[in-house]
């Protein structure tokens, strides 16, 4: 059990180490936009799978184009949230020091013709570095305006930041559940049980629930002492606990017939020493096998029922057998 919480605790220190350490590393890298918006000229049903930055937006030299080129829909500015979402990797450039992030939008006649954003460094006429603001520049019908920022606001958002730890956590959460499976998959969960017949008797009754045929009925009263206390650990959650009476019949090779079950919670006492207890469930036989029968067996078993992981069935150490008279009994049970 020391083992268990050791390894238990290692784990939960090692989870949230990786997750500060996965934040401290995505706080420290800037990323900014890196594409082309070619602009309301192209939508979807535009050819431009295999256009350049020169032949989709016929730019002048020295005016900057990203790939990957995007087009929207119907022309309109592009989703920059969906991009970030689904195309980080191919749509964004990690910032440098003394980097910024730039947006060159140029328009002609009044109308936005395409768009472009990329990290670069920036200066004004005076040398000085630029870290914000928007410049523009007119040249005739065309003009260009130039933003400049050091972050961008999608970015760190507080539903990215808890998308992110949300998902860190299902993962940890998911592990640490598989390893407490591992840690009592050796564990063994057999015990003894001691077991003893106090009142058998048999009767021959109609069995109106399956046919109007009479068959044999045995009625029982039985001891059982056993300690199931040291089966729970932090992967138990409780114990389903059924008494099974097997035998073998002219009808059947084995027969086998639940008469008791009990459901221990965790917490609650483990610790059995029934006497004289009669069985929950009717010992019914399909036919005439249980006058006379002189091998009867009762088992208990239990099915471990965890937090994570497999249901086993576990078999108690230790049977009892014993035999049904060879009269029915006329008398009331």
């Amino acid at each position: 059990m020391a083992r268990n919480y050791f390894l238990y605790s290692v784990c939960v220190i090692l989870s949230f180490a990786g997750l500060i350490a996965a934040q401290s590393t995505n706080t420290n890298v800037s990323r900014c936009f890196q594409f082309t918006w070619l602009g309301p000229r192209w939508n979807n049903e535009s050819i431009f799978l295999n256009a350049t930055c020169q032949d989709a937006t016929n730019l002048a030299k020295g005016v900057p184009c990203s790939e990957p080129l995007v087009v929207s829909y119907d022309g309109s500015w592009p989703d920059i949230e969906y991009i970030w979402r689904n195309h980080l990797a191919n749509a964004s450039c990690v910032l440098a020091d003394n980097d910024v992030c730039a947006q060159h939008t140029y328009y002609f006649n009044g109308r936005v013709d395409n768009s472009t954003y990329l990290c670069t460094r920036a200066v004004d006429e005076k040398g000085n570095a630029i870290t914000s603001g928007c410049y523009e520049q007119r040249n005739g019908s065309f003009v260009t305006r130039s933003c400049f920022c050091r972050s961008v606001p999608k970015m760190y958002s507080v539903l990215t930041r808890g998308n992110a730890i949300l998902t860190y956590t299902l993962s940890v959460l998911a592990c640490l559940t598989f390893l407490c499976f591992l840690s009592t998959l050796t564990v063994d969960y057999r015990t003894a049980a001691q077991m003893n017949t106090v009142k058998v008797v048999v009767k021959n009754v109609p069995d109106y629930g399956a046919s109007r045929e009479r068959n044999d009925l045995g009625f029982l009263t039985f001891d059982l002492k056993t300690d199931l206390s040291h089966l729970f650990n932090w992967n138990v959650k409780q114990l389903f606990l059924y008494l099974t009476a097997e035998y073998i019949s002219p009808n059947n090779e084995l027969n086998q017939v639940v008469l008791w079950d009990k459901i221990i919670l965790r917490g609650e006492n483990a610790l059995l020493d029934f006497k004289n207890m009669n069985t929950k469930y009717y010992f019914w036989d399909d036919g005439n096998g249980l006058k006379g029968h002189n091998n009867v067996t009762l088992t208990l078993s239990w099915n471990i029922i965890p937090n994570a992981g497999l249901l086993p069935n576990i078999q108690a150490i230790g049977q009892h057998s014993f035999k049904f008279p060879t009269d029915y009994t006329q008398t009331r049970v």
